[in-house]
Parts: C-alpha cells; sequence; structure tokens
C-alpha cells in the first residue's frame, strides 16, 4: 500500500491556489484600471437633431458676435406653425413661434410623428461610434 504524504497534497493545493491567483489577478486588474469614474454622454449635435428625417428642420448658422459667441438656429414647422429653436455656442437658449407676424417666445412643440417617453426624450438616443 503506498504511503500517502499529506504535506505533498497540502503543497500541491497551495501551489495550484498560487496559480490561479496569479491567472486571474491582472484580468481584475486591467477591468479596474480603465473604468471610468463617471462617465458623460456626449452632448448631443444641434444641428443633426435639426436636419433629423423625422425632424426635416433647416439649420442657420449665424455669424460670431463681438464677444465670440455664435448664435445658431434651427428652424422648423410643426402644425402649420414656423418654430425657431435659437442656440449660443451649442447650447439650447430657447424656443421662438412665429404668430400673428412676430416671434413670441415659446416652449418646444411635441412633434407629432416621433414617439416621446416620460422625461421628454425619445425611445432610441444614438451615440456617435454606437453603430
Amino acid at each position: 500500500m503506498p504511503l500517502i504524504n499529506a504535506s505533498a497534497i497540502a503543497r500541491g493545493r497551495r501551489v495550484a491556489a498560487l496559480a490561479a491567483a496569479c491567472a486571474v489577478g491582472p484580468l481584475l486588474l486591467c477591468g479596474i484600471a480603465r473604468a471610468e469614474p463617471d462617465p458623460v454622454a456626449p452632448a448631443p449635435d444641434p444641428q443633426a437633431m435639426c436636419e433629423a428625417p423625422g425632424f426635416d428642420g433647416v439649420f442657420v448658422t449665424g455669424p460670431a458676435s463681438q464677444d465670440g459667441t455664435t448664435h445658431d438656429q434651427c428652424q422648423y414647422i410643426v402644425e402649420g406653425h414656423f418654430y425657431y429653436d435659437n442656440y449660443d455656442n451649442g447650447t439650447y437658449t430657447g424656443t421662438l413661434v412665429y404668430r400673428d407676424g412676430a416671434r413670441v417666445p415659446t416652449e418646444r412643440p411635441v412633434m407629432p410623428e416621433t414617439l416621446q417617453v416620460p422625461g421628454g426624450r425619445s425611445p432610441l438616443i444614438p451615440f456617435p461610434g454606437q453603430f
């Protein structure tokens, strides 16, 4: 009957555990090192949103003012009314509607052909590089 050496079995288990830890360690550290602490979604491009097929707007880039601010505008029609979304340096500043011969401030209209979800966002928001 063969003699079983308990210390050799224990040593083999320790070597196997050490090898497993060495194999898994770099994989875990690699994922931790590349994780972004607070990923930020890219800001939507106002020109792309304005000229989207379902929106059918016209994006007009205005001249830069003396302080360096660019004033852009998205012009579109909803239910027979002309709307103008204003942007300063790519940031939305407000919407005007043309009624009774004048442009008056208003809220952005809900596009009748687009589906809206709670919160006012569209159900699919494509990100650059997604496809």
